[in-house]
C-alpha cells in the first residue's frame, strides 16, 4: 500500500505574546481540524486517528483536546508526539507506517504551539539540574553533560564552522526568507486560513535591509538576525491510503522517509543525515529532488544542507523559511511540508524534499511526489 496527502492548512503564524497570546494551542488546531471536516464531511465516518506534533506543551494529550474541541466524534482517537521541532514531521510519518501497513486508511497530521502560553516549568527539588525556586528553564536539557554542550546556538555555531559558513551568509540568507515570503504572500493564500482577524504571517519583515541585521548583530556568530525566534501556530494534512476508495483525490504521494540520528552537538546537521539515509534506503539520487524545503530554525541549516550537496539556492525555500515565517516547534515542520506542496504545484515540478534537524541530534526528512506533474 502506498500514503498519499490529499492536502494540507496552517493558520497565519504569530509571535509570542503576539497574535495568539490568549489562545491555547489546542483552540489553534482545532481550527484546523474543522476546515478539513468542513471540506470534507464524510470524515465523520471515515477518519481513523489524528496525530499532532508538540514541544512544548500544554499537559494532558493535546491532539485529543484539539479533536474534541473541533467537533469530530468521540469514537475518533488522538495521539500526541513530541519530536521537539520534528514533532510535526514525525506524526506525518507515523501516520504513513500505518497506512501503509493498512492499520488506518485515512488519517489527519499536524503539528501546534504555543510559545505565549508556555508552562513555566522547573526541575523537582531532587533532580541534580535544579537550582533554587526562583529559576526556571526555558529550553530543555537534549543530552547528557558527558555529550558537552548540546545547546541549540552552539550546535548551529559548529556546524557553521564545520562548513565554513561565515556570518554574512547566514544574514544574507534571512534577508533572502523575508524577501521571499514578502513576495509568496498571494501563492499561499489557499493554504493559509483565517484566525478571526488574521490574516498574514506576523513575523514577516516586508521592508527589511540586510544593513538593518547588520546594525543589530552581536559578536557571536548565531545570533538573532541568523536564527528564527519564538513563535505561535498550527497546521495540518489529511492523508489517505485507498483513492479509489475515498470521496476526494489526493494530490501527492509520499515516495520515502527517514529518521536518523548523530551527535547532539552538531543537531542542525540533522537534515543531512536524514537526506542521506532516506536516499540510501529508497535508492534514489538527489539529483531526482527538483525542489526542497530545509527547516529554517537556523539559517545555518538550508546553507550547509546546499554546500553538503552541491545545491542551487533557486531549488530550497522558494517562498522563504522559517527565518520569515515563523518556527512553531511542533508545527514548523508541518508548515514546511505544505509550502513544499505549494511549491510543488506552482512550478509543475514533481518531485521534493522536506527535512528537519532536530534537538539532540536527529534527523528526519520525507519526500513527495506531486502526481499532477
Amino acid at each position: 500500500m502506498s500514503a498519499y496527502i490529499v492536502e494540507g492548512f496552517r493558520l497565519p503564524t504569530g509571535k509570542a505574546n503576539g497574535y495568539y497570546k490568549t489562545e491555547i494551542p489546542e483552540r489553534l488546531m482545532a481550527e484546523i481540524l474543522r476546515e478539513f471536516l468542513r471540506k470534507h464531511p464524510s470524515l465523520s465516518v471515515t477518519l481513523d486517528e489524528v496525530m499532532l506534533g508538540n514541544a512544548l506543551g500544554t499537559g494532558g494529550n493535546m491532539a485529543r483536546y484539539a479533536l474534541l474541541e473541533a467537533g469530530l466524534p468521540v469514537a475518533i482517537p488522538a495521539t500526541t508526539i513530541d519530536m521537539q521541532c520534528g514533532a510535526g514531521l514525525r506524526s506525518v510519518i507515523m501516520a504513513e507506517a500505518q497506512l501503509r501497513s493498512g492499520m488506518s486508511q485515512c488519517v489527519i497530521a499536524g503539528g501546534m504551539e504555543s510559545n505565549s502560553l508556555a508552562p513555566r516549568r522547573q526541575y523537582h527539588t531532587r533532580d541534580f539540574r535544579y537550582q533554587d525556586e526562583d529559576t526556571y528553564y526555558t529550553q530543555a536539557t537534549f543530552a547528557p553533560e558527558s555529550w558537552g554542550d548540546s545547546r541549540l546556538t552552539e550546535a548551529a555555531r559548529l556546524v557553521a564552522e564545520t562548513y565554513g559558513i561565515t556570518k554574512e551568509e547566514m544574514i544574507r540568507w534571512t534577508l533572502r526568507s523575508h524577501q521571499l515570503a514578502s513576495q509568496s504572500e498571494q501563492l499561499l493564500k489557499e493554504i493559509r486560513l483565517p484566525y478571526q482577524n488574521f490574516f498574514s504571517d506576523q513575523p514577516i519583515r516586508k521592508n527589511l535591509l540586510e544593513s538593518q541585521l547588520w546594525a543589530t548583530q552581536t559578536s557571536a556568530l548565531i545570533d538573532h538576525t541568523n536564527t528564527a525566534h519564538l513563535h505561535d501556530g498550527a497546521a495540518g494534512v489529511l492523508l489517505i491510503n485507498a483513492p479509489e476508495k475515498a470521496d476526494f483525490q489526493p494530490k501527492f504521494r509520499i515516495v520515502a522517509s527517514a529518521l536518523a540520528g548523530g551527535g547532539p552537538t552538531m543537531a542542525p546537521a540533522g537534515v543531512i543525515w536524514a537526506t542521506e539515509r532516506l536516499l540510501s534506503q529508497s535508492k534514489r539520487s538527489i539529483q531526482e529532488i527538483d525542489l526542497f524545503e530545509i527547516n529554517e530554525s537556523f539559517a545555518v541549516k538550508p546553507l550547509a544542507f546546499m554546500r553538503h550537496w552541491n545545491i542551487s539556492e533557486e531549488k530550497v525555500n522558494i517562498f522563504g523559511g522559517n527565518l520569515a515565517y515563523g518556527h512553531p516547534f511542533g508545527a514548523s515542520g508541518i508548515i514546511n511540508l505544505i509550502h513544499l506542496m505549494r511549491a510543488l504545484e506552482h512550478t509543475r515540478k514533481r518531485f521534493g524534499l522536506v527535512t528537519v534537524g532536530v534537538a539532540g541530534g536527529l534527523g528526519i526528512a520525507l519526500m513527495i511526489e506531486n502526481l499532477n506533474a
